[in-house]
């Protein structure tokens, strides 16, 4: 069997699964009435917190548009404009492919046709930026999280791994200075000796701004959903949500999954994580997929309109 047959496979079982959890938990609850009489009361009451967050969606697009202007500066200059709309284009190209691969290259089709390679690579790096600091921040929180509540999980690997998350970090922020080390007249395929080349050419302050700009966009949905989690009276106090929105993000990030499923896989993982902190369902659920619609769903709808617009174009 192919590994790529055997990652798909794995995929929809994390998907049915994460599926399975959801239905289970929500058929189980009930409920329901209170819980609608509830959202309508916090609607006048804790208002305040639900706008804020949708303030924050169009931050947290415009950060991401700013990191693929960064990322295709050196190969091609691109208006703030143009690279808003790359960017809401690439939610439909992410929506279709398993971890929402086809978003930068979606993205890399408004370029000139001799910059679209070298731009898709530039992209993916600035993409694998935001990766390493989700993974790098969330598993120091991971590990307080199990010392925390389940003090009998925690082991000598873990640990291991969240430092070596941060040594991932540090090195892709070095990452041109250790491509221009490899030696590529060696190396036989030319996909790779492309990758490593662009790499090279990238500047240190390139890649630092990736590192920058996608730890001001993590700032921004980790706040997003502290705002939603206060919105339906999910009170978290600022230490148990610097601990478990970190968390949550993380196991959402390294487990592979549907874009058409996340909004399910990230409920499931906050539900196991908010597990010692709040047993309501139902009202967990709501609020990570209230999130996922504001921050993916409504770009994702933007994005069609504009890459039908564009795509004669393209």
């Amino acid at each position: 069997m192919k590994l790529k047959t055997i990652y798909k496979i794995f995929v929809r079982i994390i998907v049915i699964i994460a599926y399975c959890v959801i239905i289970y938990k929500l058929a189980t609850y009930d409920n329901y009435s209170s819980l609608f009489d509830q959202f309508i009361s916090n609607i006048s009451t804790n208002w305040i917190y639900l706008l804020l967050c949708i303030l924050l969606m169009p931050c947290n697009m415009l950060t991401e548009s700013v990191k693929w202007q960064c990322a295709v500066w050196s190969i091609e200059k691109i208006s703030f404009k143009k690279a808003i709309i790359s960017t809401l284009c690439g939610q439909v190209g992410g929506i279709a492919t398993p971890n929402k691969l086809g978003d930068i290259p979606t993205r890399a089709l408004s370029l000139q046709d001799d910059n679209k390679a070298s731009g898709i690579i530039m992209g993916f790096i600035a993409a694998w930026s935001l990766s390493a600091v989700i993974i790098a921040i969330g598993a120091s929180s991971f590990i307080k999280y199990l010392s925390i509540y389940y003090p009998e999980m925690l082991n000598e690997n873990l640990l291991i791994y969240a430092n070596e998350s941060w040594i991932g970090l540090i090195i892709l922020t070095f990452l041109p200075i250790l491509s221009r080390i490899i030696n590529t007249d060696k190396i036989k395929s030319t996909r790779i000796k492309n990758t490593i080349e662009s790499i090279a050419q990238t500047k240190f302050r390139q890649l630092f701004s990736f590192v920058l700009l996608s730890f001001l966009r993590y700032t921004i949905f980790c706040t997003q959903l502290f705002l939603m989690f206060r919105f339906f009276d999910i009170n978290l106090t600022i230490s148990q949500a610097i601990i478990s929105i970190p968390t949550i993000y993380l196991l959402s990030t390294v487990t592979p999954t549907l874009p058409t499923a996340e909004a399910a896989t990230r409920s499931s993982f906050a539900v196991f994580v908010l597990a010692p902190l709040c047993t309501s369902t139902p009202t967990i659920t709501l609020a990570t997929s209230l999130l996922w619609a504001l921050n993916c769903g409504f770009p994702i709808i933007l994005g069609s309109f504009l890459f039908n617009k564009k795509k004669a174009k393209y």
